[in-house]
């Protein structure tokens, strides 16, 4: 389970970090100041029911997501149609779409693979995926600059 976490400070970098120790006074604003954004605030709003995964290959690479890239899954959400899920289909972890087409279920894992159809299967939809952290080293996009 996770918890706010209360991120220690690096002194050598803060500019400022008690400006009444500079001037002699308190800044009038110092009930104002906001906390430092920790990510997991902004990534999970449900920490009970939040679950991370890593991708295995890269079958979602379409959607940009690649070998290693963080997964976030949230048990918590409604799972419908076009969702991104986590599911086990007969003891396989698979990330992919769901998408219901008239009375068919289907899971799409990319433009080149055909989709598999989990209609009358055994399938246990562990979550949605809310967010994925792709790891920048293996970005294949140029960053802007000399090269």
């Amino acid at each position: 389970m996770l918890r706010e976490l209360d991120v220690p400070r690096n002194e050598e970098q803060e500019p400022l970090a008690n400006a009444g120790k500079v001037s002699g006074f308190i800044s009038p604003a110092e009930d104002y100041k906001e906390r430092r954004l920790h990510i997991v605030q902004r990534l999970v709003k449900d920490p009970i029911n939040t679950f991370y995964f890593e991708a295995e290959n890269n079958e979602m690479q379409d959607y940009g997501i690649t070998k290693g890239t963080l997964l976030i899954v949230d048990r918590s959400k409604i799972v419908h149609n076009g969702t991104m899920i986590i599911c086990n289909v007969e003891g396989e972890w698979l990330n992919r779409f769901l998408v219901r087409k008239d009375d068919q279920i289907y899971l799409y894992a990319s433009k080149q693979k055909p989709p598999l159809n989990i209609t009358g299967r055994n399938v246990e939809i562990f979550g949605a995926v809310t967010w994925h952290c792709v790891p920048q080293e293996k970005s294949k996009y140029v960053r802007p600059g000399r090269l």
